[in-house]
């Protein structure tokens, strides 16, 4: 059995209260009699239950991370890195929500509204409603969304912008030569979860838009599933004239496409240049030409923001916009035909 408060304060000489109070409100402590605790609880290796200091300062210490989709994934994976590498100095932990329905969404809020377990909520990878985030602001807990678009109940968001990575790719894809581009993404208005799918859709559209009649778009909807290559594969297949050149929602699009593609007699990029959106995991050993973000370092600039929004300072800029480029490699050129 671990040592006990009443341990700690026999072996500094003091009384329990003072222990208490040491670990949840120093100030009120003397500085030697602070050092006498601290020095105590050291050897006998205590530690203070957090829910007892959450009970007296009314913090839970506790940043939830909200996502729609699979928490092993790449993405999501190296956010929560990142979030960690600043906010576990700071004693926070960061439990893992994910929610795969719009019912299981609503809960999470009305939840979250009426026990009020943790300090603040991170929202990763999709999108939330209105009443939703209402639900939420209502208690004071901050919000912060993360690649995703930004609404006005959000406290701060961090991304980076669709519109000018979506023009880069396509105007590498138009100065190559390339006059049809497909876009291959989910559909966002049956989409559960829209993350930013619907801004990277609109983004393709008004890319091509700014070229006029020099460039003919498709987009193609496929499913999030195992048989998204596949599918996207057969719509373009089924095309009169196929489009030259493919642009992925993301590598997790890209990467299976292009396989898909290899084992069907294809040739990357002499039959289709391939793009996609991340630069995630083998992307560069493939030699996947793609936008490159740092979800890592979006992590850690969310975690900055959370901490300065605790402490009761307002964002500099409500919408933090972290540097992407075009990651130029081996599966695009110029069309053949």
């Amino acid at each position: 059995m671990g040592a006990s408060i009443q341990d700690v304060a026999e072996r500094a000489g003091v009384s329990i209260a003072t222990v208490s109070r040491t670990f949840t409100l120093p100030d009120k402590v003397l500085p030697e009699t602070r050092k006498k605790v601290l020095e105590a609880a050291r050897e006998l290796d205590y530690t203070i239950s957090r829910s007892a200091s959450a009970l007296k300062s009314g913090k839970s210490s506790r940043i939830a991370f909200l996502t729609g989709g699979e928490l092993d994934s790449w993405y999501d994976s190296h956010v929560l890195a990142g979030l960690n590498s600043i906010l576990h100095d700071e004693g926070y932990d960061i439990p893992l929500y994910a929610v795969s329905d719009v019912q299981e969404r609503h809960a999470f809020f009305s939840d979250m509204s009426i026990k009020r377990n943790a300090d603040a909520v991170m929202v990763v990878s999709f999108q939330i409603s209105h009443t939703e985030a209402d639900k939420l602001a209502t208690t004071g807990i901050p919000l912060l969304g993360i690649n995703t678009e930004p609404i006005p109940e959000f406290s701060a968001t961090v991304g980076i912008d669709e519109t000018s990575s979506m023009e880069l790719v396509v105007n590498h894809l138009f100065n190559q030569g390339h006059r049809s581009i497909a876009y291959v993404c989910l559909d966002p208005d049956t989409e559960s979860f829209k993350w930013n799918g619907r801004a990277r859709l609109q983004a393709f559209l008004s890319s091509c838009s700014k070229l006029g009649d020099q460039v003919e778009p498709t987009v193609i909807h496929a499913p999030k599933d195992e048989t998204r290559a596949d599918y996207a594969l057969s719509q373009l297949s089924r095309m009169n004239r196929p489009p030259t050149a493919v642009i992925c929602m993301n590598d997790e699009y890209a990467l299976p496409l292009i396989f898909c593609m290899q084992r069907s007699g294809w040739m990357v990029p002499r039959d289709m240049s391939v793009v996609g959106f991340d630069d995630s995991t083998y992307a560069r050993e493939i030699g996947l030409t793609t936008i490159h973000q740092d979800p890592y370092e979006m992590g850690r600039s969310a975690a900055t923001t959370l901490l300065g929004l605790l402490a009761g300072q307002e964002p500099s800029e409500s919408v933090r916009i972290q540097p992407s480029f075009l990651a130029v490699r081996s599966t695009t050129a110029p069309p053949e035909h």
